[in-house]
Parts: C-alpha cells; structure tokens; sequence
C-alpha cells in the first residue's frame, strides 16, 4: 500500500490576520512604534512580509488596528458622539478625561507601545501612528464648539487637543508617582479637566490683571 501524503491544512485568512495582529501587539510592546517593523511583526508571524501588507496597508494602521485599538476606538466614537446631547463643556471635558484616564490607566501597555524603544527620529504631527483618530477627535470638538457657542475658539483646537491627550495620557501612565495613594481615582478626571478648562490660574507679567479703580 502506498504512503498517503497529508498536507499541512491551510491557513484560513482570518486566522493568518490573528497571528499578525497578536505578532504586531508583542512586538510593539517590546519594541514600541518606532523600533517595530513590518519586518520583524512577519518574523514574529511566520509569514512573509507581502502576507502583513495584504491585511494591513502600512504601520501605523498595524498599529491603530492592534496594539492602540481601544484608544483609536475610543477617540473616534467620542469624537462622533460629541454633539449629540447638548452638554457644557465641563460636562464633555469630564467625560472625555474620565473616559480616556480609565481606558489608558487599565491598558498601560498602549502608552508604552507609544513610548518605548524611541528612535530619536524626529516625527510630524502627521506622521503619527495617531494622526486619524486626532484628526476625527479635533473636527468632533471644533463642531460642538461651533453648535454651542457658534464661533471659533479662541485659540488653536489642534493644540488644545493634542495637549489635552498628551496630558491625560501621561498622569495615566504615571498617576501612581504623581498622586497620592490615598487620593479617589474619580477624583483624578475632574482635576484633569479643572486643569483643562482653567488652566494653573496663574498670572504671567504679561497677563496681570489691571487695577480696579
């Protein structure tokens, strides 16, 4: 009787795209965005390189769609939902500080796999792994400005976002040296967006108030 060649069961698509996404989210972790390659993440994957490209177009939508996938998801669904409900603006800073502290203090891993293994190659604003979801984040908040107050604002939205992230992303990743131990985690999203709306409350030589008289 003759020996029967069994092949090895092909890979459904499906299951090849989970082995590069969990690749992908190993490798920024470790690696974080800047060190990681499609390179690497299909060494990981034990595919080729062309295989990652035909489930995911570049790097940094290998990133969105793994390793930063809560945050992007996220970002997006609040920037869609911003001016649904008619709400102050303390009411949707507190709801976005909170929303977003909570996501990144319980999924740290995604700030680290922004952070870790920086190449010291400078970046644009642009080139970031995040540029879409900020883009979304700023166009939601510049049109509920525009419903509530039907202006402008004052200074520049792109800014005031990206810092307001920023901000929240790092008391997220370093809430624990900065606060005290005894202080209530909902505590922490309300001094976010006081800070936020407010700012310190001081006053440069510049900015100091005129005299009553």
């Amino acid at each position: 009787m003759g020996t029967v060649s069994v092949g090895r069961k092909r890979r459904s698509s499906a299951e090849v795209k989970r082995l590069i996404a969990d690749a992908a989210s190993a490798e920024f972790a470790e690696n974080g965005f800047e060190r990681t390659t499609i390179r690497s993440v299909a060494r990981r994957a034990r595919v080729t390189e062309s295989t990652v490209f035909r489930h995911f177009a570049s790097k940094p939508e290998l990133f969105r769609s793994t390793a930063a996938a809560p945050l992007v998801e996220f970002m997006n669904n609040f920037a869609d939902t911003l001016g649904d409900d008619p709400q102050t603006p303390w009411d949707v800073t507190v709801r976005f500080a909170g929303g977003l502290f909570e996501l990144c203090s319980s999924n740290r891993h995604i700030l680290v796999s922004l952070a870790a293994g920086v190449s010291g190659h400078a970046i644009t604003a642009e080139d970031s792994p995040l540029a879409p979801c900020l883009h979304a984040l700023i166009d939601g908040v510049h049109r509920y400005n525009m419903a509530a107050n039907g202006r402008q604002a004052s200074n520049d939205i792109r800014t005031s976002v990206r810092l307001t992230v920023a901000l929240i992303l790092g008391v997220a990743l370093a809430g624990d040296a900065l606060f005290p131990s005894d202080a209530e985690e909902a505590e922490i999203p309300v001094a976010l967006a006081q800070y936020i709306l407010s700012g310190s409350g001081y006053t440069t030589g510049r900015q100091r108030a005129q005299p009553v008289e």
